[in-house]
């Protein structure tokens, strides 16, 4: 009898650690994903299947995403790739309204605070991205404001960012208010360690204008 119980038990035990392996092995291609989308309520499509707020294990790779939320709202339908990772990978967006108003989020207020949250995150990543992408940002602005050892003045700055003469996505901006300033900008450019060929550079000549 003894017997006996010692091998059901062993016999459970194999069960067990049997099932817990096959856990960990359907579990190692998952990732832990958070969704919020707003309106809370949207119908939220993975894949082809329908998802609420909240966080799942789902497959690393390729995703088809499709938002809607009735025809008052413009539906999304766009491609994310989920990543293997330990931290929770957020699948974070919002709807807008077809005649760009925001009466809905305005007498819906969960929503709205949904929105909020969730417009927050989204501008974070932006700006995340954006100083990922031009790290010289970090450096900005640089103001030049002196006189030299015979009182001559020197003025200018350097700026970054999108202006009205910039093509890019990004430009550096010199805006020069005692003129003759663009190779010691240049030089200051390149004096921290940046390429001046990475940037469209924009030059502004702007005197100071007399009272």
């Amino acid at each position: 009898m003894k017997k006996s119980l010692k091998y059901i038990i062993i016999g459970l035990a194999g069960i067990l650690f049997a099932s817990m392996t096959l856990l960990l092995i359907s579990n190692s291609d998952k990732t832990s994903v958070e969704i919020r989308v707003a309106p809370a309520d949207a119908k939220i499509l993975i894949d082809g299947k329908e998802y609420k707020n909240g966080t799942y294990q789902l497959p690393i790779g390729e995703k088809q995403i499709h938002i809607e939320f009735g025809n008052d709202f413009v539906s999304q339908d766009y491609s994310i790739n989920i990543p293997k990772s330990n931290e929770p990978y957020k699948l974070y967006n919002y709807l807008v309204q077809r005649d760009g108003s925001t009466s809905w989020y305005d007498t819906h207020e969960s929503d709205a605070i949904l929105l909020n949250t969730i417009g927050d995150y989204l501008a974070g990543k932006q700006a995340e991205q954006y100083l990922n992408n031009y790290p010289i940002i970090n450096k900005l602005p640089i103001i030049v404001a002196q006189y030299d050892k015979e009182y001559n003045y020197t003025e200018y700055r350097i700026d970054g960012g999108k202006f009205e003469q910039c093509k890019a996505d990004f430009c550096l901006k010199i805006t020069d208010t005692t003129g003759g300033n663009l190779e010691a900008a240049k030089q200051k450019i390149t004096n921290l360690g940046y390429n001046l060929s990475d940037f469209e550079i924009i030059y502004e000549y702007k005197p100071i204008k007399q009272l």
